[in-house]
């Protein structure tokens, strides 16, 4: 089925009238990622992380619903292509803290990094052109992140917000997607980047203890829902 804008609509108002949709068999996991899944399942996507538009013009994005809550929306994860790994990179400036869900001491790099000004480790991005960012601790380079092919899914963006019932992560959990906007045109993101609405967090934890491996949730390249007009040129609410 080829989408347009008209059926796109239609669409979404067909899975708001559905209600809380729970999670289908088969497809349970902890992360946000399963709100755009399920979106994706609606729309008779099967999940992928190609560098390709979900419906072909348009990607998929789901999010929960956050009310007076900062949000961030993901536009993609991707390692990096030269220098540091995230992973050296979190054995070099990773810090010792406690869990947050237990006793257990961790070793951690939970980070955000903006364009504008070094944060509270020492780290900055730097915008070299449409599709290039580096990451710099002070004045020193570390690593290269290529966006290319990652930039081409995001022309064209089907953003969902659901409201949701049952335990956040649970198997339990349900979806009620009542919000949903088109984002078109992306802008120059080099330029998103280097004033600070386009952002990279770093999300690596393993125990003090190194009983197991490092845990790599990322990176991450995000905006703040608020600051999505920096990135796209029109931000259309269509539910």
């Amino acid at each position: 089925m080829k989408w347009y804008k008209q059926n796109v609509i239609e669409k979404m108002h067909e899975i708001e009238a559905k209600g809380f949709i729970p999670i289908p068999d088969g497809t349970f996991r902890k992360d946000d990622g399963i709100v755009g899944q399920i979106l994706e399942r609606e729309f008779g996507v099967a999940e992928n992380n190609l560098h390709l538009a979900d419906l072909g013009t348009y990607e998929l994005k789901g999010m929960r619903y956050k009310k007076n809550k900062p949000n961030k929306l993901t536009l993609f994860h991707k390692t990096s292509s030269m220098g540091m790994s995230p992973i050296e990179i979190f054995d070099r400036f990773g810090y010792i803290r406690k869990s947050n869900r237990s006793d257990q001491m961790k070793k951690k790099l939970f980070t955000t990094i903006k364009g504008d000004k070094e944060n509270n480790l020492g780290f900055i991005l730097t915008a070299h052109n449409e599709s290039k960012i580096e990451l710099h601790y002070q004045n020193e380079y570390l690593a290269t992140w290529d966006l290319t092919e990652a930039k081409n899914k995001l022309d064209r963006v089907i953003l969902a917000f659901a409201e949701t019932t049952g335990k956040t992560n649970a198997r339990d959990e349900k979806f009620h997607y009542i919000k949903a906007y088109i984002l078109s045109g992306v802008k120059n993101l080099s330029d998103a980047i280097s004033s600070g609405a386009v952002v990279m967090d770093l999300c690596i934890d393993q125990p003090a203890d190194k009983s197991k491996g490092a845990h790599d949730r990322g990176p991450h390249i995000r905006i703040p829902i608020k600051k999505l007009n920096d990135l796209f040129e029109t931000v259309e609410e269509i539910l």
